[in-house]
C-alpha cells in the first residue's frame, strides 16, 4: 500500500499521481464513486459496462440485451 499526499484546490480539485492514474486507468472525464466513512474519505473509480467486458467475455450477448432492454426502458419512461 503506498501513501500519497495531493493538496486540495480551488472548487474542490483534486490532482491524483499519475502513477495512480495509469494503475487505475483513470482519464480525463472518468468518473469515481466517493465513499464517505465518516472518519475516512474512499475513492473508487466507477467502470462503465463497456469496460466490463473483458471480465464476462462469454457473456457478451447477455450483456447486450441487458443493455438493449435498459435503453428501452429508458425510451418508453422518456415518453410518458
Amino acid at each position: 500500500m503506498s501513501k500519497y499526499i495531493v493538496k486540495i484546490h480551488h472548487k474542490g480539485l483534486m490532482v491524483l499521481p499519475a502513477e495512480l492514474r495509469k494503475k487505475y486507468g483513470i482519464k480525463e472525464g472518468s468518473e469515481a464513486i466517493l465513499i464517505d466513512k465518516h472518519t475516512h474519505i474512499i475513492l473508487v473509480p466507477r467502470s462503465r459496462i463497456t469496460d466490463l467486458y473483458g471480465f464476462a467475455r462469454e457473456h457478451g450477448k447477455v450483456i447486450d440485451e441487458m443493455v438493449r432492454e435498459i435503453h428501452e426502458e429508458r425510451r418508453v419512461e422518456a415518453r410518458s
